[in-house]
């Protein structure tokens, strides 16, 4: 059964190739298969090979300049990206990285935390000590002059510890302040980077006129029309033969 298989396999292959090489050479069995017409069958099959050649050729270096292009459209993508991400960063800087921390509050480079659920900007915001008999009270006051109080008690918090993260915290509002005074130059700064990057089209430019130039030398290739001429002489030499036009 399985050499059967096998062999209706084969023949349907051999149907292909036979129908194949019918449509390349038509005209009947004779001009397919026949000794008469083998000199026409080569000439026609050089004539094929030589414009098919000179295609696959230009193809090729159509394809490799195609390929450049992409990459630098690729490229610019990823700057313009880049850029956009920069520029975002610019305008929401955020909290900043952790800079320090005392029982619930922790200092970022950019905001005070007090707890899980208050983020308070440090622009502005200023910490004084009062210590009690039992606490050491915090009294943090935001720039518009609301007042918090954080109590932090003896037994978890040294006194020394206390005075060091205030300053801290004065220290690194301090550097805020500075920062924040610079935002809108660096926001300016990053929008001015996107728009350079987005006009920036030099490289795909010249790619562009490259892949312009090359389809132009192809569409006026001297090779190629004589290539194309010899397929034509070869292809109207078949039918005055056999009466039929076979195809290119």
């Amino acid at each position: 059964m399985e050499v059967l298989q096998w062999g209706a396999r084969a023949l349907i292959v051999v149907a292909v190739l036979v129908a194949w090489h019918r449509y390349r050479y038509p005209g009947g069995w004779g001009p397919a298969f026949s000794r008469t017409y083998a000199p026409e069958r080569r000439e026609l099959a050089r004539a094929r090979r030589r414009l098919t050649a000179r295609a696959v050729q230009a193809w090729f270096q159509r394809t490799a300049v195609q390929l450049r292009l992409s990459s630098a459209q690729a490229a610019r993508r990823r700057r313009v990206t880049a850029a956009e991400q920069a520029l975002r960063e610019a305008q929401n800087p955020g909290s900043g990285p952790v800079v320090g921390n005392l029982g619930t509050l922790i200092l970022h480079q950019h905001t005070l935390s007090i707890g899980e659920e208050e983020e308070l900007p440090l622009a502005d915001l200023t910490l004084r000590i009062h210590h009690g008999p039992k606490s050491h009270h915090l009294i943090v006051t935001e720039a518009d002059g609301h007042v918090r109080h954080v109590p932090l008690s003896h037994s978890e918090h040294e006194e020394d510890a206390v005075h060091v993260f205030v300053t801290l915290v004065t220290n690194t509002a301090r550097l805020d302040a500075a920062f924040q005074a610079s935002l809108e130059d660096r926001v300016n700064a990053a929008r001015a980077a996107l728009a350079e990057v987005e006009g920036d089209t030099a490289e795909e430019d010249a790619v562009r006129t490259e892949l312009h130039d090359i389809t132009q030398q192809h569409q006026l290739d001297p090779e190629q029309a004589a290539a194309l001429s010899r397929l034509k002489a070869a292809r109207q030499k078949w039918k005055d033969a056999t009466g039929r036009l076979p195809a290119r």
